[in-house]
């Protein structure tokens, strides 16, 4: 494996780590048709602000979020919508495999 596939590699792994937790999914499917401020999030999925501007951070960190600041607003907005529809395509594939196993 040459410097570029692994550079690419850990990058990936880096992105499924930061989407490897059930709320930060939540929030990327809300953002996914809009951009949200961190309170209306935070007041959508039940969660304290300071708790959804972390998992917020933790996504932009790694590049899957875009935000924009407007006056004390911090608004986010999805950098790749492919993202969810590749988590709800893998959630299908899951659920169908684990159905034949059962039967």
């Amino acid at each position: 494996m040459d410097e570029q596939d692994k550079a690419r590699l850990e990058l990936s792994a880096e992105l499924f780590k930061a989407i490897g937790h059930p709320m930060r999914l939540a929030m990327l499917e809300k953002l996914k048709d809009q951009p949200w401020c961190v309170c209306e999030i935070a007041e959508s999925l039940g969660l304290n602000k300071s708790i959804a501007s972390k998992h917020l951070s933790q996504l932009y960190d790694v590049g899957l979020l875009v935000l924009e600041k407007k006056g004390t607003q911090v608004i986010y907005t999805l950098a790749a919508p492919c993202l969810v529809d590749m988590a709800r395509c893998g959630y299908q594939a899951v659920v169908q495999q684990k159905l034949k196993r059962l039967s």
